[in-house]
Order: C-alpha cells, then structure tokens, then sequence
C-alpha cells in the first residue's frame, strides 16, 4: 500500500515537472514568436527608409535620365512666321537631341528679324557674343564670305532647285573649309533657290529690265546693272513697304517670297531669272566661345548631324517655292519663263561677272579659276 501511495507521489510530482516544462517551453516560444513582432517596427520600417532612398535614388537617377536643358540665344534675319521659324531651325535642334539619345534639350530663345540684330549684323553679332547662335544671308554681306560666296555669283552655275545648290554649296565647303567662317562654329548651311523676276507686268524681252529699280540682294548688284537696271539692294523685311512706296519697280527673289513675305500681294507676275540669281547661302553658327563650352558629347552630335540637316533645310525650301507658286496661283499671280534666245541674251550680258569675280579671289591670294570651276563641276 505504501508502495503505492509513493508511486503516486511520483507520478503527481512527474506531472507538474512536465507541465512546469510546458509552461517554459511555451514561455520560450512566445518570446521567439514575439521576437518578430519587437522586430516588425524597423522590418517596416526598413522599407520606409528603403523607399525613402528608392525615392532618392529614382529623383538622383531620373536627375541623370532626365534630359539636360541647354539654354541658348539666337537670332535670325526671318519673320516667326516664316518657315525657317516654324520648322528649319526647331527641327534642326531637335535632329541633334535625338543624336544624343535625348540626353540633353534645348531651351531656344528666338529673336526674329530686326528685333535684336539687322540682318546684317548677325554675323557679327554671334561672333562677338551678343547671341550665342544665328542664322543670316551670306547675300547681305557681299564681301565677307568671298569663298562661299563664288557660288552664288549670278551666271557661274545657276541651280534647278535649292537641293542641288545645297548639296553643291557642301562640296565647296568640305573641300575648301574657308577661313571666312572660322571666327565662329558653322552649324549647318542651306540655300534658299533660284530666283525669279517678280513685277506687275510680265517679262517677256530682256530689254524690259532697262531702268527698273529692281530690289536684289547684294551678290545680284553687278548682274542688274549689266542688264541695265538699277539694282537697290536691301534686306527682305524692307521689300513690301518699298514696293508699296514705289521705290522699287520689280523684286529679284526667290518664289518663296511670295507667299513667305506676302509678296503676291504686291506683284502679279513672275519670271524665272536664275542667271540673275543664283541663290544666296544661308549660314546657321555658333559663338566660339558658347561651342568651346559644350559637353563633347553634344558638339559629336551637332556634327554628326551637319549634312542631314543642311539637305533637309533645302528640301524644305524646294516645298516651299512649290507650295508658294501654287498658292500665288490660287490668287491670280502667273508664272512664266523667258524664251530660249532672251535667255541666251543674259548669259551673254552677265559674263564679265566671272571675269571680275575671280579678279577679286585672285586678289585675295584665293585659287580663283579652281574655286570658280569646282563651282561649275559640283
């Protein structure tokens, strides 16, 4: 009997050993559950810094992806209306972000015709800093771009459309690099076509053009007398007030100007009169020093850049004579060209242009009768 009330002594005492043991295990796990919980603040808190820095590093790298702005100045011998302002120029800058993977973005700020600088002081004007970029006619600076300006000499090699004088002006460029342009950085280059006679009457006979107080640009001013007509050179935006003023009889411009400068208003007949005019270089630069500043990687992509969008400133030319005349039509104006012998005529009249042209690159050390003949060739 004794034995077994000590048996069940045991056993009583086994039992609260086990469920001491219970109650300590359960302790120890509810300390190693609630081990989590005590941690789950800064687990949570973990993501928080971690989105924090996620949202650093996504500001720090969208800081890096996101495009750098290039601010720059620039001014033009153009009305903003004119298709140089709407679509030359703003495809231009936007041909080089594309080249540099949209890296970087340009924030432009025009300065249309005359409201900071005459079209005849840009060059300068960029060259000096007063803008960082520009764009002008080589034809309103007759003497500053004597290389170039070889081309545009009227006789020398009229062109059928400003494509081909572009893709002929970039030949002489390569091949001759001229000096006359390394004061500043040279963009791109373009050509604005063949000219036309535009009138109130229609040119039928070059004897016509005797006495007339014809509006051309400055390389035209030895043709127009050699005609005999009074060549008044002055810049496009002055045109339409002279004509309406009667200070100028005819126009010698390019078709586009009808409808870019609203000159069908004024005139109500053209003649193509390419051996007058050949077509005027428009140069696109940079200052020097604002060039010198930019990263490398942005001057490969203004460079690679160079010809594509010197073809495509003179396709947009070639649209826009075509679109001119149709437009001038659309409004009475007509459209003419010369008969063969007339033509003749001119070509005749206008040769001692050659001769004095490369008098004058002679004369400034230039290799003139190769100049003159690479022109022909290209």
């Amino acid at each position: 009997m004794r034995k077994l009330v000590v048996l069940a002594i045991c056993l009583a005492l086994f039992a609260g050993l086990l469920g001491a043991l219970a109650v300590a295990c359960g302790k120890e796990e509810t300390t190693t559950t609630a081990a989590p919980v005590t941690t789950a603040p800064p687990t949570t808190a973990a993501p928080t810094t971690s989105a924090t820095t996620a949202a650093q590093q996504t500001t720090t790298s969208g800081a890096t992806t996101q495009p750098t702005v290039i601010k720059l100045t620039f001014a033009s011998e153009k009305p903003p209306t004119h298709l140089d302002h709407t679509d030359n120029f703003p495809g231009f800058f936007q041909m080089v972000e594309k080249a540099t993977g949209g890296k970087y973005k340009f924030d432009i700020q025009y300065f249309p015709v005359n409201t900071l600088l005459a079209p005849a002081d840009i060059y300068d004007g960029v060259k000096s800093g007063v803008v960082d970029c520009g764009q002008s006619s080589m034809g309103y600076t007759p003497k500053m771009f004597p290389v170039m300006q070889t081309m545009m000499q009227p006789g020398i090699s009229p062109p059928n459309d400003t494509r081909a004088m572009v893709a002929a002006g970039l030949e002489l460029y390569k091949k001759y690099q001229p000096a006359e342009l390394a004061n500043t950085h040279l963009l791109y280059l373009y050509a604005c076509g063949p000219g036309w006679l535009h009138a109130k009457f229609q040119l039928e006979k070059v004897d016509q053009l005797k006495g007339l107080r014809i509006r051309c640009s400055g390389t035209s001013v030895r043709a127009i007398e050699l005609v005999g007509a009074d060549p008044i050179s002055m810049p496009m935006a002055d045109v339409y007030e002279a004509a309406q003023k009667g200070t100028i009889d005819a126009l010698l411009s390019p078709a586009e100007t009808l409808e870019g400068w609203k000159h069908y208003e004024l005139f109500d007949y053209s003649t193509l009169c390419n051996q007058l005019y050949a077509s005027d270089f428009f140069w696109v630069a940079m200052n020097l020093d604002k060039w010198n500043s930019l990263p490398d990687d942005l001057k490969a992509a203004f460079e690679s850049v160079f010809e594509a969008a010197s073809m495509r400133a003179g396709a947009i030319w070639d649209y826009a004579h075509e679109h001119a005349m149709q437009f001038s039509e659309s409004k009475g104006h007509k459209f003419a060209q010369l008969p063969d012998q007339e033509r003749a005529k001119i070509t005749e009249m206008v040769k001692p242009v050659r001769d004095e042209y490369l008098a004058y690159l002679n004369g400034l050390g230039l290799p003139g009768e190769q100049i003159i003949n690479d022109c022909v060739a290209f």
